[in-house]
């Protein structure tokens, strides 16, 4: 898949208002220093993921116009943005992604890709509901296509009240809108989350889930609208952000 197939495919899924980045293979940087520093003895699959989706999240900053900046790691793995900036990064097999938007378009941003597979009985048993399995049609990727959008919804909730105090994924229940069906298809999908503190109050209207299902994956996007306030209908300006300069730079060693 070319690099500018993996970036449709993306943007299939975002809001006219965000940004993003994608390919299909990975590559050996530059990193940051500072991001060298945290795929230190990784294996290369993990490697290459970890350097692959700093690269997405480095162009997809560019394209906010953004200043490229070292996108550091939180305790609990969750990718660290530069103020202003909202964010989620995502791989699986043959597909690294980055996903952007300003903190003031929404307040929280997810995505999700996932090969274009079965799910496995023993996942479908502890996190698919039977009236979630019932409501959704196989020909949109059936419980598939339910897994990656509580993967995308998980990641919204958990930027906006913290990964230890999201709902779990089996609490995020999914509902996918009539749309197309078959490879190609794309929709959009809604989201019921439990009452946890920092999201008392937030209905299905404030969860916008998109989907799109090509190239043999399963690609969601989810944002959380802040209640009260219009959803932005148009594009930021593309800026070229500021390449990484030589002496901040650095590729991880492909013998990690």
């Amino acid at each position: 898949m070319r690099t500018e197939t993996a970036d449709a495919l993306l943007r299939a899924v975002l809001p006219p208002w965000a940004v993003g980045a994608a390919r299909a293979d990975d590559v050996s940087g530059p990193l940051f220093a500072a991001e060298r520093v945290l795929c230190e003895g990784a294996g290369p699959r993990r490697e290459g993921e970890f350097t692959t989706g700093r690269w997405c999240a480095h162009r997809a900053l560019a394209r906010l116009g953004v200043r490229a900046v070292a996108v550091g790691r939180g305790t609990r793995g969750e990718p660290l943005w530069p103020p202003g900036v909202l964010g989620s990064i995502t791989h699986c097999p043959g597909f690294r992604a980055a996903a952007l938007c300003r903190t003031g378009d929404a307040w929280a941003l997810g995505i999700d890709a996932e090969v274009d597979a079965p799910l496995p009985a023993r996942v479908r048993a502890r996190l698919i509901s039977a009236d979630e399995a019932r409501r959704v049609r196989p020909e949109f990727a059936g419980e598939r296509l339910l897994f990656s959008a509580k993967e995308a919804a998980y990641k919204a909730c958990s930027a906006l009240v913290g990964d230890g105090h999201a709902p779990p994924l089996a609490e995020l229940r999914i509902l996918v809108e009539p749309g197309g069906h078959g490879p190609g298809a794309g929709g959009r999908f809604r989201v019921r989350a439990p009452a946890v503190p920092g999201l008392t109050g937030l209905h299905e209207r404030h969860f916008e889930g998109r989907w799109q299902r090509s190239h043999g994956l399963v690609l969601t996007s989810c944002v959380i609208v802040r209640p009260g306030t219009a959803v932005p209908t148009t594009r930021p300006r593309r800026v070229v952000g500021t390449p990484l300069g030589p002496q901040t730079r650095s590729a991880c060693d492909s013998s990690t």
